[in-house]
């Protein structure tokens, strides 16, 4: 929880110096490249001018020598060119793998009901472009910030050299370039921030139509998609070219401010060319010097946007690190078995919870028994499924409590250090795309075949993998495209039973089973040792197998056996 409160207080800046240690070391040595690279250029300029004066002078011997320097240097200059491109790519591959993998972990363990309130689109859009957006600036700024400093400092010091009032007199018209760059900068910040948004929310869209592609073409809805996909699209081109523009604006005013100073160096060295005081090669350093102070501050026009688009993303990023941590009140090394051979009943306590303002439970209460076979019943959105959740932890309680109620006595609250007595299987049957053996094994990974088959034959699925042409081996695609809803929810079921969880929870896992199938499945499941288990369900077929019947009314929580219900 601390680590949640320092990221409330921490800036954007402080952020990406903390997830960018390991690659400091890589950093500095291009940063000690990119200087030792413009110091060339600065040198290149007093060559040229050695190389042209020679020429004026006639001084063959002087051309030779000068040129010979100059071509040496440009060698050496495309051999360091080639080995700080490949550091710089190493830097940046580096740095996105880790931005992402951290970003990943952080979204994947934080307080489930924060992460899922936003969209899985717009998750994954902060994981992609903001992560990448992050990592290319900080490979590029620092280095290209090194290159403009060291060319600034050593082309202004020779023209210092030269003539030191022609230089105020440029630094001065030069110095106006920070009031312009400055003018631009909380701007391109908010729409760098409005881009990212909506190439969210397109993103967000695109993903749920694919998803539910079949919904789309069955009610013939492909032209209403397309014009809200259009809709999105368009706002996102409009926060682009409002980006663009000031982008351009800003250009166009650092390009006026360059042509100006060029044309006076052009009209100074004119001028005193004619007066005798300077050389034609003095004159060529002068315009090359000129350039070279240009260029690193024209480069500064994409580098400030890149910088506050930076800012931006990584703001972004700590908005995912703010959620809340998953609350751990139980040491994490307790024995799971021998915490639920000691179990004597799971109790929900005077709890409450609510979505925002819909009050779901109020002050209720609730007592399973070890081994209880519980189905929860009612009609569509009274909280069946969000009871489980909040038995699982993954949903935190607005009032009470939930604990294990120990035969010693002892309360054990629930919270993420006791999940691994459960096994979920949830609604929607999530599978992902590999063969059926890494589905069913996918908590479970070094389990044998035969372990995962005693799995499947208990959730009634061996028969139908065993008629596949590749058996276990059959690949099935993204959300088990290739088999039936039925044959999807046995996969499901056969995964948690393969973990051997002692605690078991069914949300509406068998509700494309035939009452057969259906039957069979949960008397295996109920003739599995000291296994409890807690079913939501709207069909028969689990009240003849369950011992204890739930409802929920009026946001409380009635619990009845089996044998009364049916009297």
């Amino acid at each position: 929880m601390e680590k949640t409160e320092n990221t409330q207080k921490i800036s954007p800046l402080r952020w990406i110096a903390g997830h960018t240690k390991s690659q400091i070391g890589n950093i500095l040595l291009i940063v000690a490249f990119y200087a030792v690279l413009a110091l060339i250029g600065v040198y290149s300029a007093l060559l040229a001018r050695g190389v042209i004066d020679s020429a004026v002078a006639g001084n063959m011997q002087g051309v030779v020598f000068y040129g010979c320097i100059y071509g040496g240097l440009l060698l050496f200059q495309l051999l360091l060119r080639v080995v700080t491109k490949n550091i710089y790519f190493y830097i940046g591959a580096k740095l996105t793998v880790y931005y992402r993998k951290t970003i990943f972990n952080t979204i994947i363990r934080k307080e489930y009901f924060k992460v899922s309130s936003f969209h899985s689109g717009e998750l994954l859009n902060r994981i992609t472009n903001d992560v990448a957006v992050v990592a290319d600036a900080v490979v590029s700024i620092l280095p290209s910030f090194s290159f403009m400093i060291t060319k600034l400092v050593g082309a202004l010091s020779v023209l210092i050299a030269i003539d030191w009032r022609f230089t105020l007199i440029f630094i001065a018209g030069a110095s106006v370039l920070l009031v312009v760059s400055r003018a631009f900068r909380s701007k391109m910040k908010k729409l760098h921030k409005q881009v990212q948004q909506t190439e969210g929310k397109v993103r967000s869209f695109m993903q749920e139509i694919l998803s539910g592609l079949l919904m789309v073409k069955v009610f013939g809805a492909e032209d209403k998609v397309d014009q809200r996909a259009s809709k999105l699209q368009e706002n996102n081109y409009k926060v682009k070219v409002k980006r663009n523009r000031i982008s351009v604006v800003a250009g166009a005013s650092f390009s006026f401010i360059f042509s100006a100073g060029y044309l006076y160096g052009l009209l100074w060295g004119a001028v005193h060319i004619v007066a005798g005081t300077v050389t034609y090669g003095t004159l060529t350093a002068v315009l090359s010097l000129i350039g070279q102070i240009q260029n690193p501050i024209a480069e500064l026009s994409g580098l400030l946007p890149k910088y506050y688009g930076a800012l931006a993303s990584a703001e972004r990023l700590i908005e995912l690190e703010r959620f809340p941590d998953e609350a751990r009140i139980n040491e994490s090394g307790m024995d799971m078995q021998q915490l639920y051979r000691n179990l004597q009943a799971i109790v929900f306590e005077n709890i409450s919870f609510q979505y925002d303002r819909d009050l779901v439970l109020k002050n209720a209460n609730l007592t399973l028994q070890k081994g209880t076979f519980a189905v929860i019943m009612g009609e569509s959105g009274i909280g069946k499924s969000t009871l489980t959740k909040l038995l699982m932890g993954v949903y935190p309680l607005s009032g009470g409590s939930i604990y294990f109620k120990l035969q010693n006595g002892r309360h054990i609250s629930v919270d993420k250090s006791i999940r691994r007595l459960y096994a979920y299987v949830p609604q929607g049957n999530f599978l992902l795309s590999g063969t059926i053996r890494d589905n069913i094994a996918f908590i479970c990974p070094k389990a044998s075949d035969e372990e995962v088959l005693r799995a499947a034959k208990i959730s009634c699925a061996q028969d139908f993998i065993e008629e596949l042409p590749n058996g276990l081996d059959t690949v099935v695609g993204e959300r088990g495209q290739g088999l039936s809803e039925g044959q999807i929810q046995r996969v499901a079921i056969a995964r948690a039973i393969l973990t051997d969880a002692p605690i078991l929870i069914l949300d509406e896992a068998t509700s494309a089973l035939d009452e057969a199938t259906e039957q069979k499945l949960l008397e295996n499941i109920k003739t599995l040792n000291q296994k409890t288990c807690i079913i939501v369900s709207h069909k028969k077929a689990a009240l003849s197998v369950c011992d204890r019947r739930i409802e929920i009314i009026d946001g409380k929580i009635v619990c009845s056996e089996m044998k009364l219900c049916q009297k």
